[in-house]
């Protein structure tokens, strides 16, 4: 099976970086990224590590070893906080790396860089004695950042080495730490007198706003940057672990440097342990290590994906963006279950769910094929595009989820061009999960929001920083992260596919150009109202090709009780206008009740719409709005009341739309102004008395 991005989820997630050194003539490729970890704390990573030290990454390379591709890094070491150091060399096995043309990228797999200092916490590797990785992925090293002197990891910071970081890590150990020879490079940096020079200045970003491996470019103005680079950068918040530290673009990123001026390309692979950047302030650091932080922020909606890859020695370092092609020959890329995972019917189904709002919101091309005896990412090169649990335990402390991503690579005389080949998910099996469309409790963590990041990954999505958003890299227990912002995901999702539509063919080989494939169905709407005679249900296609039927399935309580059809409606086959269907559901409804679809095609395929929950009918006492989630109108059930006001509120509170409620009105159709999709509180107020119900305007 293919792999290259491994990611490990939980409330947070974070980014480290992947540098992959190989011999003379060989290429490089450098990317990372981690998200949705479950935090563990610094000192149970400390016991748990059998050995803790300072070092510096020396040399790396990367090798095949069969069933994956690792990069097997050096460490010179400075100080040991726990353990005794091996006789010889210190390697570190990270996953992913580059062979040739052949890319294997781990998400949620730390990935290390030549020169790269921090603290690092090792257990030995079972795969291969005498040879160590880090314990609990990313959350098995605190980088430092020599710049500003400032350590971090995926969810801490540390203002001061010595200061924070050195006295956290000896706690734990009991003991202080044992210097081995001199970190000549940090001390250097911590006693550094403050220069006469005068630090830059910014006076301005423009755009405020822009994407991320897109090319696109920031112009920084100011003063004070130094009339050439030299050894001058701009950092940019780091976006998988949340803006804790700073990523540098590649030096081929800059598109030029002036005392006053700099304009750059916002990147997506950065240098270093760099990551993807995010939204916030921007750093300017000049010639002589003098640094200022913008006032103003930069807000990146989204981030595409890139590889960096150096053909040869002599060439630069640079960015690649990633074409999606049709793996499965038919315009997109086909996943199996393994048996264990498609036996979890509540897993596949949330798995499902977040494969049909990506189908929805972005056109994504996934399909589902028969089950697999394959049981993790057991061989890179099986062809199959896995959907598993971690039997085996494969993925690290702390992480919740991981996909790896398979590239290729060619070149027909010009630059490389790179392409997705294939994806492996794998989720924690032993982690406890709401499974179910309802709201997780008690710490359990939403595989249907984690699943939904997990499949942004693979469509060559990468991490910005805005909480609660799908590619946010961070997901909390309890919280639900299920819908698509057209400002996010789903403008990264179209870039992504025009980026693929129009990308060279070269490196396509034995695959099928991406293409405007049209899929069995498109649902655009889901809605239930509660009338007397019964729940009407109605929903609309934009479009249907080779579709058999809907089912309309119903549960009073889909944790406890299984799904029931309760109606079966033909579907429309093929069409290319948009379709409206409807039923109503006579039975009585005394308590709540839930409402989902499923969509068959004529191939057998199966997919599952969102799942909507119907509350009995309060007359003349309960708020209630229907259809919901909603696209243009909405039918409002009132109290009885003297006269009212009905407003729509966004998430900050505003008012986006009011309307006047005559006394003793109890129902009313309005259709709101033209609304970004989203989260809202339809509020009815009359005089002291209050009420409130969420809506999603899709």
């Amino acid at each position: 099976m293919k792999k290259t991005q491994l990611t490990r989820h939980w409330f947070i997630r974070a980014g480290v970086s992947l540098l992959l050194v190989l011999g003379p003539a060989a290429g490089l490729v450098r990317a990372q990224e981690t998200c949705l970890l479950e935090p563990l704390p610094l000192s149970q990573r400390v016991a748990a590590a059998a050995l803790v030290v300072e070092a510096r990454v020396t040399a790396a390379r990367s090798q095949d070893e069969g069933a994956h591709i690792v990069t097997l890094n050096e460490l010179e070491v400075y100080k040991v906080f726990r353990g005794a150091l091996p006789v010889g060399n210190l390697t570190v096995a990270t996953a992913g790396g580059t062979v040739g043309l052949r890319r294997e990228q781990a998400t949620n797999s730390a990935q290390l860089a030549v020169g790269q200092q921090g603290v690092f916490l090792l257990v030995p590797d079972a795969r291969q004695a005498g040879r160590y990785r880090l314990y609990a992925g990313p959350q098995g090293i605190i980088s430092y950042d020599l710049t500003t002197a400032t350590a971090s990891e995926p969810f801490a910071r540390y203002a001061s080495i010595e200061q924070e970081l050195y006295p956290a890590l000896e706690a734990p150990a009991g003991q202080a730490f044992r210097a081995v020879r001199p970190n000549s490079l940090l001390q250097a940096r911590l006693s550094r007198a403050a220069r006469p020079t005068a630090a830059p200045f910014i006076s301005s970003l423009s755009p405020a706003v822009l994407t991320a491996g897109t090319g696109a470019v920031l112009t920084i103005k100011g003063s004070g940057f130094g009339a050439t680079q030299g050894k001058g950068m701009v950092g940019f918040r780091n976006a998988d672990n949340g803006g804790q530290s700073f990523v540098s673009p590649l030096p081929s990123e800059y598109v030029s440097w002036s005392d006053t001026e700099i304009k750059v390309r916002v990147p997506s692979v950065a240098e270093g342990d760099g990551g993807t950047a995010g939204s916030g302030a921007v750093l300017v650091t000049n010639g002589t290590s003098e640094s200022a932080l913008s006032l103003d922020n930069l807000t990146v909606t989204y981030a595409l994906i890139n590889l960096d890859y150096q053909p040869n020695d002599s060439s630069p370092l640079l960015a690649y963006p990633v074409a999606l092609a049709g793996a499965d020959k038919q315009g997109g890329y086909t996943l199996q279950y393994n048996e264990r995972f498609a036996a979890n019917t509540a897993a596949k189904e949330a798995f499902e769910r977040a494969l049909l709002t990506w189908r929805n919101g972005v056109g994504a091309n996934r399909k589902i094929a028969a089950t697999t005896t394959t049981t993790n990412a057991e061989d890179q090169r099986d062809n199959i595009n896995l959907v598993s649990f971690d039997d085996a335990r494969e993925l690290d402390a702390g992480v919740l989820g991981v996909t790896y991503s398979y590239y290729t690579g060619c070149s027909n005389g010009g630059p490389i061009s790179w392409v997705l080949t294939g994806t492996d998910y794998i989720f924690d099996g032993e982690q406890f999960w709401q499974f179910t469309s309802a709201a997780p409790t008690n710490g359990q963590f939403d595989f249907e929001s984690v699943a939904l990041h997990e499949q942004g990954h693979g469509l060559q999505l990468g991490h910005i920083i805005k909480p609660g958003a799908v590619m946010h890299y961070a997901i909390a227990p309890g919280s639900r992260n299920r819908a698509l912002s057209t400002l996010n995901e789903v403008a990264g999702g179209n870039a992504e596919t025009n980026f693929s539509l129009t990308a060279t063919t070269c490196s396509l080989g034995a695959y099928a150009r991406l293409a405007p494939v049209p899929l069995p169905v498109t649902l655009v709407s889901f809605g239930a109202e509660v009338r007397p005679e019964g729940v009407q249900l109605q929903w609309r296609t934009a479009m249907e090709l080779n579709s058999r039927f809907f089912a309309l399935e119903a549960a009073d309580d889909p944790t406890a009780s299984a799904w029931t059809e309760v109606a079966r409606l033909p579907a429309a086959g093929t069409s290319a206008s948009p379709r409206d269907y409807a039923y109503l559901d006579a039975r009585p409804l005394s308590a709540l009740r839930y409402y989902r679809l499923r969509q068959q095609d004529l191939d057998g395929t199966s997919h599952y719409s969102e799942v909507l929950t119907v509350t009995p009918a309060v007359a003349d006492t309960q708020l209630a709005a229907y259809p919901n989630p909603f696209t243009t109108e909405l039918r409002v059930r009132l109290p009885a009341a003297p006269a009212a006001t009905l407003r729509l509120l966004d998430l900050a509170g505003r008012s986006v739309y009011a309307l006047p409620v005559p006394a003793a009105q109890t129902s009313l159709t309005l259709t709101p102004p033209a609304l970004q999709p989203g989260v809202y509180l339809l509020e009815w107020r009359s005089g002291s008395q209050v009420q409130r119900t969420r809506l999603l305007k899709q």
